[in-house]
């Protein structure tokens, strides 16, 4: 029997449009028919999580969050990067009268202040996410996805636990020791990033037409592939993994005496989302 208060839980306050557009999601998602998903307000369990220092390095905190504001997306864990900073933004609607406190510095005075931007205006103006493909000199055609949010934290841990290993080897006198760690190491980060890169390729195509789409075997040609090659890669990956959010602000210097209009980029995403609205 449901519960009498049932009708006063939190609910879906606002929809927004995804960057990625539902597309290369495996579960469907359920948007509506102007291709929008439901996102609820942070519950007060997910705002604990967030006061957690360890929320954004544990992508465990970041996933049983998603899975409380968004039920309307059956699998949280296949969420794709661009979307990720769209939702976290959505559901802080209702806090802080739905205003993103953010620093900008006057390039006329050069004084630092404090403002605010509406978290409206910000999800009304973002930018969809298109398919990138690349063709390389060696006449492979290499069609990109964006990274999901899952293989991203789980490797970006591997790589964070790498470098504190990095530092221990500075006290280490042991030339054998020394080479054995630094060598485990760099190859753990190396794989990290191999892992990265080969989760958003879609697919290859070599010049007679053979398609691969098997991540086993992307895997093996990135650890194959010279450095620029793989910068090339990574590019696409950093542009298809941009969330679709207009970065460039206006705002009007709160020195009395300037008060200049200036346009600033404010560099938007989970990070710095929590620190400054915990």
């Amino acid at each position: 029997m449901p519960s009498a208060l049932s009708d006063y839980y939190r609910t879906k306050e606002i929809y927004v449009k995804l960057p990625t557009q539902g597309k290369w999601y495996k579960n469907k998602l359920h948007l509506t028919d102007q291709g929008e998903i439901g996102v609820m307000p942070l519950s007060f369990k997910d705002e604990m999580l967030l006061q957690v220092p360890d929320s954004v390095y544990n992508g465990e905190s970041l996933f049983e969050i998603l899975k409380s504001i968004l039920p309307d997306m059956e699998d949280p864990y296949e969420i794709c990067m661009p979307d990720v900073d769209v939702i976290l933004l959505a559901s802080r609607i209702g806090s802080n009268e739905g205003k993103v406190p953010v620093d900008a510095t006057c390039p006329e005075c050069l004084k630092s202040d404090s403002y605010e931007i509406k978290i409206l205006d910000i999800l009304s103006k973002i930018e969809t996410v298109e398919t990138i493909e690349t063709e390389l000199k060696n006449g492979l055609h290499i069609v990109f996805k964006p990274n999901t949010l899952r293989s991203v934290t789980s490797n970006q841990i591997r790589i964070t636990e790498n470098a504190r290993v990095m530092r221990k080897i500075q006290g280490i006198e042991d030339p054998q020791e020394l080479h054995k760690m630094f060598k485990d190491s760099l190859e753990k980060s190396t794989a990290a990033n191999m892992v990265i890169l080969a989760d958003t390729i879609e697919s290859i195509t070599t010049p007679d037409n053979k398609k691969i789409t098997d991540f086993n075997e992307i895997i093996e040609w990135l650890s194959n592939s010279d450095s620029i090659t793989i910068r090339q890669l990574q590019k696409s990956n950093r542009d298809i993994n941009k969330n679709g959010i207009n970065n460039d602000f206006t705002f009007v210097c709160g020195n009395e005496d300037c008060k200049h209009s200036f346009t600033t980029p404010v560099e938007l995403n989970p990070t710095f989302f929590f620190i400054n609205n915990s």
